[in-house]
């Protein structure tokens, strides 16, 4: 990208375009949908066509959660109930309550028909510990000591598809769970009771055909859906931003390869939108070169990272590009948790653009956060590295996925 096409690059066109969109997106919502809409009448403005691609996925609707200490004093707390945990009993679950504190082999060993605590969010590995244990039910611990008003709400979890789900939980925020312990709980009664509930998300995708290599694609994405605790600003839709100011300039910068731009639904939810795309296109994977992903960005203060799964040489190529166009980073060979996995997984080289930032998942991830000028560096960066790669005579680099990472995206996948 020259210094004329670098000017074709607009880092508040960029902020203006984030900043509608400054509400909140969970798949499957109203909200999620609204944005979908909105942008494919920002691609429509500059001429590209696109197109939807819906898909459905299972969600659970939370229609109660509680959890009361019965002694030594009696309290009911605010809590958030655990999403693919099942449903208790009507009357609850009462047991003795136990702090087990990081859940570690000791503490567990005590853990067995107790409702036992631990510091942080419960996955697959814990979950199957307590299960293991014996435990009556579980409730981790979220917020720090600093929160005030509604950001006491303790956060939402999901557990993994691929576990049985013999116990119920429920998420507590930090401050309760203090008083809990310096209180002595030492009786509980839990209740969770969730249904399953199909709902709709979406893909929005644009292509531009190349010229002389159209049969080999390239690929930038980011997701545009949000968590339901914030509006998802600086994650992700300042990555969305990047994408649409670089899908306007390949528009009017007809590449030699077909360029395809996505903007991924259900992200949130487990990578859903970019496992659907794959699917969907799965005969078509076979002409896909590098997939471009981008997850977190805009935020001012703050350094560039590239995540790179493939094969190592990708890494120093990267760095090269960035040397030539004069905007810091650092790469990382490894496995990312963003969409770019599915790609790797699927057997496509791929790469996170990512950024240093503040207030992921929470309320504070706000446009306010957002920087023109960091917008405008993340995506000359980006289009600097599509540019060449679009044009270049020979694709400089293997397909071929390291084993090692096979192995832990099959692991990552399956979990």
């Amino acid at each position: 990208m020259d210094m004329m096409n670098r000017k074709q690059i607009d880092g508040q066109r960029q902020m203006d375009f984030a900043a509608k969109f400054n509400y909140v997106r969970e798949a499957g919502t109203p909200g999620e949908e609204k944005a979908a809409k909105f942008i494919r009448k920002e691609l429509e403005s500059f001429g590209a066509d696109s197109r939807e691609e819906t898909f459905t996925f299972e969600a659970f609707k939370m229609k109660k959660a509680s959890l009361a200490v019965l002694e030594p004093y009696e309290k009911e707390y605010a809590v958030t109930g655990y999403a693919r945990c099942g449903s208790t009993p009507e009357e609850g679950i009462e047991a003795p309550f136990l702090y087990i504190e990081n859940g570690d082999d000791i503490s567990l060993s005590y853990a067995k028909d107790k409702i036992a605590m631990v510091n942080a969010p419960v996955r697959k590995d814990m979950y199957e510990k307590l299960a293991g244990a014996g435990a009556a039910g579980f409730v981790s611990i979220a917020g720090t000591p600093l929160d005030e008003g509604e950001d006491l709400i303790p956060r939402a979890y999901n557990l993994p598809k691929s576990i049985e789900a013999p116990i119920q939980g429920v998420s507590i925020h930090y401050k309760d769970a203090a008083e809990m312990v310096t209180k002595g709980a030492s009786r509980a009664k839990l209740i969770v009771s969730q249904e399953k509930e199909e709902r709709t998300s979406r893909n929005v995708i644009a292509r531009i055909g190349g010229t002389d290599k159209a049969e080999e694609i390239l690929t930038l994405t980011a997701h545009f859906d949000s968590v339901k605790e914030g509006p998802g600003a600086y994650d992700n839709m300042a990555a969305c931003a990047i994408i649409m100011e670089l899908c306007r300039f390949f528009k009017a910068n007809r590449p030699r390869r077909t360029m395809e731009f996505i903007w991924f639904g259900a992200e949130e939810k487990g990578l859903l939108g970019s496992q659907n795309y794959v699917k969907v296109h799965e005969k078509e994977l076979a002409h896909h070169q590098f997939n471009m992903n981008v997850d977190l960005a805009g935020q001012l203060v703050g350094g560039n990272v590239i995540g790179v799964t493939g094969a190592a040489s990708i890494c120093e190529m990267l760095t090269y590009l960035a040397h030539e166009i004069g905007i810091g980073m650092i790469t990382t060979n490894s496995i990312w948790g963003s969409d770019s996995n599915t790609f790797a997984w699927k057997g496509v080289p791929a790469m996170t653009l990512n950024r240093d930032g503040f207030g992921m998942h929470t309320r504070h991830d706000t446009v306010d956060l957002l920087s023109p000028w960091s917008l405008e560096r993340s995506a000359v960066l980006l289009g600097h590295i599509a540019e060449r790669l679009a044009n270049i005579e020979v694709m400089p680099f293997t397909k071929k996925i390291p084993e090692e990472f096979c192995r832990q995206l099959d692991e990552y996948f399956n979990s």
